[in-house]
């Protein structure tokens, strides 16, 4: 099964820096673990 996150920020604004990048990586890689999935981007 694939799943594909698609976010949308109104105005189209830079809102995702890369601290807050890295910080959706780590949550996003801890709930492939619970899951037992794999983030491939």
């Amino acid at each position: 099964m694939h799943v594909h996150l698609v976010f949308v920020t109104k105005y189209r604004r830079d809102v995702f820096t890369k601290a807050i990048l890295d910080e959706l990586k780590l949550i996003f890689e801890s709930v492939c673990n619970d899951f037992k999935a794999k983030l491939d981007k």
